[in-house]
């Protein structure tokens, strides 16, 4: 059927657009759905359990060891769907360090980056031009759920980030 169309379109384009020149064709009936209209639309994918981690060491700016899991003002790291993101604060408030379960970074690392261990798991770390540090790991079996993203807001440093990563436990959970 689709040749069918084609060919009378292509017989059409052909003809130069003289009224003399008139091609017809006709199609067999039809007894197809083909001709109804769907709509599907996605859903978004269900939420991932929290993150299985815990951090024995936390830079000096961050203001408490309690992290809570949301953002006042989420970013390209904290506002993806499906996404557990668990949050620890400075002492302004501001988030200091977001830990975001089901997702990798939303882009490639813009600068150099490392091989880092995370409790564990082989993971990269590196900079970002505006004072960030995003690290990125993912566990077996390795499905949505497995993918991390770990991203340190300024001020830090390197050495923080470090001795932060080492102080990393994966529980059960």
């Amino acid at each position: 059927m689709r040749f069918l169309v084609l060919a009378c379109v292509i017989l059409t384009a052909c003809s130069g657009g003289s009224t003399a020149d008139t091609t017809t064709t006709t199609l067999p009936p039809t007894t197809s759905t083909l001709a109804t209209s769907t709509t599907s639309t996605t859903a978004p994918p269900a939420p991932c359990p929290p993150a299985p981690y815990q951090l024995g060491f936390l830079p000096p700016t961050v203001s408490s060891e309690e992290a809570r899991d949301t953002a006042d003002e989420p970013d390209e790291f904290t506002s993806m769907g499906g996404t557990h993101v668990r949050l620890w604060v400075n002492t302004d408030g501001e988030t200091a360090i977001a830990l975001v379960r089901g997702a990798l970074p939303p882009q490639q690392f813009p600068a150099e980056r490392g091989e880092v261990d995370v409790a564990g798991a082989r993971g990269v770390a590196g900079p970002y031009p505006d004072g960030r540090w995003v690290v990125a790991w993912f566990n077996d079996p390795g499905d949505r759920c497995d993918e991390y993203t770990m991203v340190f807001y300024p001020p830090v440093s390197p050495a923080e980030v470090e001795e932060t990563l080492a102080g990393m436990d994966r529980v059960p959970g």
